[in-house]
């Protein structure tokens, strides 16, 4: 299925994308699917993965802010839904912070994450709020995609710049708007030039009409 079918499925209109995937610093290339859309690119899993095993749709808990609903597919590189396929998310709350971490003073509590499997068409859904920022990094959360046993992406996605901005200057987001530049992201700059990797793992985001917002990503696994 390609992009456009995806998101006229959701609700969403056509966003055309490139991506120039960085296989190493001196040379790029690009990587894309049979229907010539980008391949996910890769972001490293950082410092707060556990593996809870939390089969879950609603990762909220008991954490305040905004209301966000993530819709995302799963494809191989033909452009066909992988059914099955378990996509593990994992996020900081509206602080910054991360649970079940003794650095973070949340050891043994479980908020923001959680797993789904894809359905026939390759789609998940999760209830979840909008993430804060911590020093370091751009506003994200961090996904892992898993078939048949096999880890097939590690990743970050993201959010536009003026999106995350406007959320972040409401009372539940103590910190205000998060004034890390894109480049300097400690994940990205090690690889990047250009903001081609952090557009390409930028969500589509939309209001729902109840006060909240749904963000949309589709996985094409290489």
């Amino acid at each position: 299925m390609n992009r456009s079918k995806f998101l006229s499925l959701l609700g969403m209109p056509m966003l055309g994308l490139l991506f120039f995937s960085s296989k190493n610093k001196e040379k790029e290339e690009v990587l894309l699917t049979a229907c010539n859309e980008p391949i996910t690119p890769p972001v490293p899993e950082g410092p707060f993965y556990k593996n809870e095993k939390l089969n879950r749709i609603d990762i909220t808990e008991n954490k305040k802010g905004m209301p966000i609903e993530y819709i995302f597919m799963v494809e191989d590189k033909d452009c066909k839904p992988i059914e099955g396929a378990i996509v593990d998310i994992w996020q900081c709350d509206a602080e910054g912070h991360y649970s079940d971490f003794d650095r973070e003073k949340t050891l043994g509590q479980t908020w923001l994450r959680g797993f789904q499997k894809t359905d026939k068409n390759g789609i998940c859904k999760f209830k979840s709020i909008f993430p804060g920022w911590y020093p370091n990094r751009i506003t994200h959360i961090h996904a892992k995609v898993h078939s048949n046993e096999s880890n097939l992406i590690t990743t970050n996605l993201f959010f536009k710049k003026e999106i995350e901005d406007k959320i972040h200057q409401k009372p539940l987001y103590p910190k205000g708007p998060n004034p890390m530049p894109i480049l300097d992201d400690f994940e990205l700059k090690k690889l990047d030039k250009n903001n081609k990797r952090y557009d390409t793992l930028t969500m589509d985001i939309s209001e729902n009409g109840n006060g909240g917002l749904t963000g949309r990503y589709k996985f094409a696994i290489v």
